[in-house]
């Protein structure tokens, strides 16, 4: 293996080709879709506008738990919204906090408001060992006093707001809402 580099970014292991619905697909589309794809997430997406994200554990808690019709319900029914996402220049241990923090195991990429690419846990442990190396110089830099960004300064969510329902991809949360910039207090 090459020397680390100490600078990798999202861009250099996110997968581009990403599958995508509507959010009107049946949930049944959906899984017939993830099986044939052999994905185990769909985003949802409304004139390229990532909209949401479904996965097989939504299906399996929002559809099959609660004995839901999957050839009846629309996939924006069950999608996890806001998406989380991050940029294709953010940095890799940056999206691995991201995902940490949200406990979640995939993260879409936005780049300009649109749909770039997705990086996965699995994108992440093929790059395992060169990241193994950027997080103990990463450990080694805050150990020296390197200042480190707030906890939730990372975490960008993208959707439809709330209050207004304009999409955007700078929501925030307030008092139980995901709300634009022009609607926030």
């Amino acid at each position: 293996m090459s020397e680390p580099s100490h600078s990798m970014f999202v861009r250099d292991i996110m997968s581009v080709n990403v599958v995508t619905m509507p959010p009107d697909a049946t949930v049944f589309d959906v899984a017939t879709s993830m099986t044939k794809m052999d994905i185990s997430s769909v985003i949802i997406v409304d004139e390229d506008r990532p909209l949401g994200i479904i996965t097989e554990a939504d299906i399996v808690r929002r559809v099959i738990a609660e004995e839901r019709d999957a050839k009846t319900t629309a996939a924006r029914e069950i999608m996890s919204s806001p998406i989380i996402h991050v940029e294709p220049g953010t940095a890799l241990t940056e999206a691995m906090r991201v995902m940490a923090r949200s406990n979640i195991r995939r993260v879409a990429v936005l780049k300009n408001d649109s749909l770039a690419g997705i990086v996965t846990s699995r994108d992440l442990l093929r790059w395992s060992p060169e990241l193994i190396d950027i997080l103990v110089e990463s450990l080694r830099l805050r150990s020296e006093g390197v200042e480190q960004r707030e906890e939730d300064e990372d975490i960008a969510y993208g959707g439809e707001c709330d209050s207004c329902g304009e999409y955007s991809t700078d929501l925030i949360e307030e008092d139980g809402q995901y709300l634009c910039e022009n609607c926030r207090s």
